[in-house]
Protein backbone atom coordinates (compact mmCIF):
# COMPACT_ATOMS: atom_id res chain seq x y z
CA UNK A 1 0.00 0.00 0.00
CA UNK A 2 1.29 3.67 -1.45
CA UNK A 3 2.00 6.29 1.19
CA UNK A 4 5.26 8.18 0.05
CA UNK A 5 5.76 7.62 -4.09
CA UNK A 6 7.52 9.40 -7.33
CA UNK A 7 5.54 10.17 -10.39
CA UNK A 8 7.53 10.49 -13.90
CA UNK A 9 6.02 12.82 -16.14
CA UNK A 10 6.61 12.20 -20.22
CA UNK A 11 9.66 10.90 -20.56
CA UNK A 12 10.38 11.12 -24.03
CA UNK A 13 13.14 9.19 -24.56
CA UNK A 14 15.08 11.74 -21.49
CA UNK A 15 17.61 9.34 -20.49
CA UNK A 16 20.41 11.49 -18.66
CA UNK A 17 17.49 13.07 -16.90
CA UNK A 18 15.30 10.04 -16.28
CA UNK A 19 19.02 8.60 -14.82
CA UNK A 20 19.25 11.04 -12.23
CA UNK A 21 15.68 11.08 -11.33
CA UNK A 22 15.71 7.59 -10.58
CA UNK A 23 19.22 7.49 -8.62
CA UNK A 24 18.20 10.10 -6.14
CA UNK A 25 14.83 9.13 -5.62
CA UNK A 26 16.46 6.25 -4.38
CA UNK A 27 17.73 7.76 -1.15
CA UNK A 28 13.83 9.38 -0.69
CA UNK A 29 12.28 6.62 0.91
CA UNK A 30 9.37 5.93 -1.69
CA UNK A 31 7.67 2.96 -1.53
CA UNK A 32 7.12 2.85 -5.95
CA UNK A 33 8.15 4.91 -8.45
CA UNK A 34 5.22 5.25 -10.96
CA UNK A 35 6.12 6.69 -14.38
CA UNK A 36 2.51 8.02 -16.69
CA UNK A 37 3.95 7.22 -20.12
CA UNK A 38 5.29 8.71 -23.28
CA UNK A 39 8.32 6.92 -22.77
CA UNK A 40 8.79 7.29 -26.59
CA UNK A 41 9.81 9.91 -29.14
CA UNK A 42 12.87 12.48 -28.17
CA UNK A 43 16.52 13.17 -28.75
CA UNK A 44 17.97 11.09 -26.63
CA UNK A 45 18.20 6.89 -25.88
CA UNK A 46 15.40 4.93 -25.74
CA UNK A 47 16.57 1.78 -25.39
CA UNK A 48 18.43 3.45 -22.24
CA UNK A 49 15.27 4.30 -20.91
CA UNK A 50 13.68 1.18 -20.71
CA UNK A 51 16.47 -0.83 -19.40
CA UNK A 52 16.46 2.00 -16.35
CA UNK A 53 12.61 1.49 -15.86
CA UNK A 54 12.70 -2.48 -15.63
CA UNK A 55 16.07 -1.77 -13.60
CA UNK A 56 14.51 -0.10 -11.02
CA UNK A 57 11.01 -1.92 -11.16
CA UNK A 58 9.19 1.60 -12.02
CA UNK A 59 5.37 1.07 -12.61
CA UNK A 60 4.51 2.92 -15.94
CA UNK A 61 1.74 2.88 -18.29
CA UNK A 62 1.65 3.15 -21.56
CA UNK A 63 1.34 6.56 -23.91
CA UNK A 64 -0.11 8.06 -26.85
CA UNK A 65 4.01 8.15 -28.51
CA UNK A 66 4.36 4.25 -27.21
CA UNK A 67 1.40 3.16 -28.35
CA UNK A 68 1.88 5.25 -32.26
CA UNK A 69 5.48 3.58 -31.97
CA UNK A 70 4.09 -0.03 -31.52
CA UNK A 71 1.89 0.38 -34.30
CA UNK A 72 3.81 2.10 -36.71
CA UNK A 73 1.68 5.44 -36.46
CA UNK A 74 2.91 9.25 -36.97
CA UNK A 75 6.78 8.51 -37.72
CA UNK A 76 7.11 11.62 -39.55
CA UNK A 77 7.09 13.59 -36.06
CA UNK A 78 9.90 15.33 -35.02
CA UNK A 79 12.34 12.85 -32.91
CA UNK A 80 9.85 10.09 -33.64
CA UNK A 81 11.84 6.29 -32.74
CA UNK A 82 11.74 3.71 -35.52
CA UNK A 83 10.92 0.35 -34.42
CA UNK A 84 13.67 -1.05 -36.57
CA UNK A 85 16.36 0.77 -34.57
CA UNK A 86 14.97 -0.08 -31.53
CA UNK A 87 16.30 -3.01 -29.30
CA UNK A 88 13.78 -6.07 -29.09
CA UNK A 89 14.16 -6.05 -25.19
CA UNK A 90 12.30 -2.00 -25.37
CA UNK A 91 9.62 -2.96 -28.10
CA UNK A 92 8.57 -5.73 -25.64
CA UNK A 93 9.11 -3.40 -22.81
CA UNK A 94 6.80 -1.16 -24.81
CA UNK A 95 4.38 -3.67 -25.91
CA UNK A 96 3.80 -4.60 -22.62
CA UNK A 97 2.69 -1.29 -20.52
CA UNK A 98 -1.00 -1.70 -19.47
CA UNK A 99 -3.02 1.34 -20.20
CA UNK A 100 -3.67 1.74 -16.43
CA UNK A 101 -2.84 0.75 -13.74
CA UNK A 102 -4.80 0.99 -10.40
CA UNK A 103 -2.75 0.84 -6.94
CA UNK A 104 -3.87 1.05 -3.15
CA UNK A 105 -2.78 3.68 -1.69
CA UNK A 106 -3.81 4.77 2.42
CA UNK A 107 -5.86 7.16 0.83
CA UNK A 108 -7.77 4.99 -1.78
CA UNK A 109 -7.05 3.38 -4.71
CA UNK A 110 -5.21 5.59 -7.65
CA UNK A 111 -5.49 5.23 -10.85
CA UNK A 112 -2.38 5.80 -13.00
CA UNK A 113 -2.90 6.35 -16.88
CA UNK A 114 -1.34 8.76 -19.18
CA UNK A 115 -4.26 10.56 -20.10
CA UNK A 116 -7.03 10.85 -18.36
CA UNK A 117 -7.61 7.06 -17.03
CA UNK A 118 -7.19 4.61 -19.92
CA UNK A 119 -7.69 7.57 -22.76
CA UNK A 120 -4.41 8.27 -23.85
CA UNK A 121 -5.30 11.25 -26.03
CA UNK A 122 -7.44 13.67 -23.32
CA UNK A 123 -6.15 16.71 -21.99
CA UNK A 124 -6.86 17.85 -18.55
CA UNK A 125 -4.99 21.49 -17.41
CA UNK A 126 -5.14 23.49 -14.83
CA UNK A 127 -7.32 26.08 -16.21
CA UNK A 128 -9.96 24.02 -17.63
CA UNK A 129 -13.76 24.94 -16.72
CA UNK A 130 -16.83 25.02 -17.71
CA UNK A 131 -17.38 23.35 -21.19
CA UNK A 132 -13.98 21.80 -21.37
CA UNK A 133 -14.56 20.02 -17.74
CA UNK A 134 -18.25 19.21 -18.89
CA UNK A 135 -16.77 17.62 -22.41
CA UNK A 136 -14.12 15.86 -21.17
CA UNK A 137 -15.92 12.31 -20.41
CA UNK A 138 -12.83 10.25 -19.57
CA UNK A 139 -12.60 12.61 -16.22
CA UNK A 140 -17.21 11.74 -16.62
CA UNK A 141 -15.99 8.14 -16.10
CA UNK A 142 -13.45 8.63 -13.36
CA UNK A 143 -16.40 11.01 -11.30
CA UNK A 144 -18.83 8.23 -11.55
CA UNK A 145 -16.26 5.73 -9.65
CA UNK A 146 -16.95 7.09 -5.96
CA UNK A 147 -14.28 4.04 -5.08
CA UNK A 148 -11.86 6.49 -6.59
CA UNK A 149 -10.49 9.22 -4.88
CA UNK A 150 -6.76 9.81 -6.72
CA UNK A 151 -5.71 9.27 -10.11
CA UNK A 152 -2.82 10.26 -11.77
CA UNK A 153 -2.16 11.11 -15.80
CA UNK A 154 0.09 13.32 -17.76
CA UNK A 155 0.31 13.88 -21.80
CA UNK A 156 -0.17 18.15 -21.29
CA UNK A 157 3.68 18.48 -19.74
CA UNK A 158 1.86 20.80 -17.11
CA UNK A 159 2.08 20.31 -13.32
CA UNK A 160 -1.15 20.10 -11.17
CA UNK A 161 -2.71 18.94 -8.30
CA UNK A 162 -6.35 19.40 -8.89
CA UNK A 163 -9.56 18.06 -6.64
CA UNK A 164 -12.52 17.92 -8.93
CA UNK A 165 -15.99 17.54 -7.02
CA UNK A 166 -18.52 15.02 -6.98
CA UNK A 167 -22.73 15.12 -6.22
CA UNK A 168 -22.20 13.07 -3.58
CA UNK A 169 -19.00 11.42 -2.12
CA UNK A 170 -15.19 12.53 -1.58
CA UNK A 171 -13.92 14.86 -4.40
CA UNK A 172 -11.44 13.40 -6.89
CA UNK A 173 -8.23 14.49 -6.68
CA UNK A 174 -5.52 14.43 -10.09
CA UNK A 175 -2.09 14.82 -10.16
CA UNK A 176 -0.06 15.86 -12.89
CA UNK A 177 4.17 15.50 -12.46
CA UNK A 178 4.61 17.13 -15.32
CA UNK A 179 7.63 15.89 -18.41
CA UNK A 180 11.32 15.05 -18.02
CA UNK A 181 11.13 16.93 -21.64
CA UNK A 182 13.75 19.64 -21.63
CA UNK A 183 11.26 22.52 -23.82
CA UNK A 184 9.33 22.26 -20.76
CA UNK A 185 9.39 22.43 -17.30
CA UNK A 186 11.60 19.64 -16.76
CA UNK A 187 11.13 17.96 -13.43
CA UNK A 188 9.46 15.00 -11.57
CA UNK A 189 6.92 14.78 -8.69
CA UNK A 190 6.78 13.11 -5.18
CA UNK A 191 3.30 12.11 -3.23
CA UNK A 192 3.64 12.14 0.41
CA UNK A 193 0.18 10.80 0.91
CA UNK A 194 0.60 11.24 5.00
CA UNK A 195 1.66 14.52 4.93
CA UNK A 196 -0.43 15.53 2.27
CA UNK A 197 1.31 17.27 0.15
CA UNK A 198 2.99 16.97 -3.25
CA UNK A 199 6.79 18.36 -3.72
CA UNK A 200 7.68 19.24 -7.37
CA UNK A 201 11.38 18.80 -8.43
CA UNK A 202 13.60 20.32 -11.16
CA UNK A 203 16.01 18.66 -13.39
CA UNK A 204 18.15 21.62 -13.94
CA UNK A 205 21.10 21.93 -17.02
CA UNK A 206 24.44 23.37 -15.14
CA UNK A 207 26.42 25.39 -17.51
CA UNK A 208 29.00 22.32 -17.38
CA UNK A 209 26.14 21.03 -19.09
CA UNK A 210 26.02 18.44 -16.08
CA UNK A 211 21.96 18.08 -14.38
CA UNK A 212 21.23 18.45 -10.83
CA UNK A 213 17.92 17.68 -9.19
CA UNK A 214 16.28 21.14 -7.48
CA UNK A 215 13.55 21.52 -5.19
CA UNK A 216 11.07 23.30 -6.79
CA UNK A 217 7.15 24.34 -5.14
CA UNK A 218 5.15 21.77 -2.70
CA UNK A 219 1.87 21.87 -3.56
CA UNK A 220 -1.18 20.63 -0.91
CA UNK A 221 -3.25 17.34 -1.34
CA UNK A 222 -6.67 18.77 -1.67
CA UNK A 223 -8.97 16.84 1.20
CA UNK A 224 -10.74 13.89 0.01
Amino acid sequence: MLRRFALLGDIHAEDRRLALALTWLKGQAVDAVLAVGDLADGRGDLDRCCALLAAHRVQAVRGNHDRWLLGDELRGLTHAHQAVDLAPATLAYLAALPPTRRLATVRGDLLLGHGVGPDDMVRLRPHHSGYDLEANFALTDLLADRSLPLAAGGHTHQRMVRAFARPAGPSLVFINPGTLHPDHESGFAVVDLERGHVAYFDLVERPDESLAVEPAEVAPLPAL
